[in-house]
């Protein structure tokens, strides 16, 4: 009874996790979503006047094509191979081997979100000290 407990658990952890990642991914996807439709409505108010829009929105546009770094990756990845790690140490049957498999899958996901965040952040750092 108590190991059936302790991965119900251990679900339930893993699908607050990918509901938490979900959920942020699509907070940022609509606030860029957003950013993005209010620097086209202010470049065509410009245009429509008849006057050259900043060139600083068109930067910002153009800024929003670049790859961000994959923290909430890093973050959601991280918490579901740690609840697989959780779920095989709490099991002894067949599914151990299972649970190991993924745990590992996971984690070298994140390890590898993790890497591609760090690059990326310094490459943005790097780019905009150039300027």
């Amino acid at each position: 009874m108590d190991h059936s407990l302790s991965q119900g658990a251990v679900a339930a952890l893993i699908l607050v996790a990918i509901t938490i990642g979900m959920m942020g991914q699509a907070f940022v996807s609509l606030l860029e979503h957003n950013r993005r439709k209010m620097a086209l409505e202010v470049i065509k108010a410009a245009l429509e006047a008849g006057k050259d829009p900043p060139p600083q929105l068109y930067e910002q546009l153009s800024k929003a094509d670049e790859g961000k770094a994959p923290w909430t990756e890093v973050v959601l990845f991280t918490a579901l191979s740690v609840g697989f790690w959780i779920a095989a140490t709490q099991s002894a049957d067949e599914k151990h081997m299972a649970f190991m498999v993924v745990a590992a899958t996971m984690t070298v996901a994140a390890l590898g979100c993790l890497v591609m965040a760090i690059l990326r952040s310094r490459r943005g750092r790097t780019s905009d000290e150039g300027r």
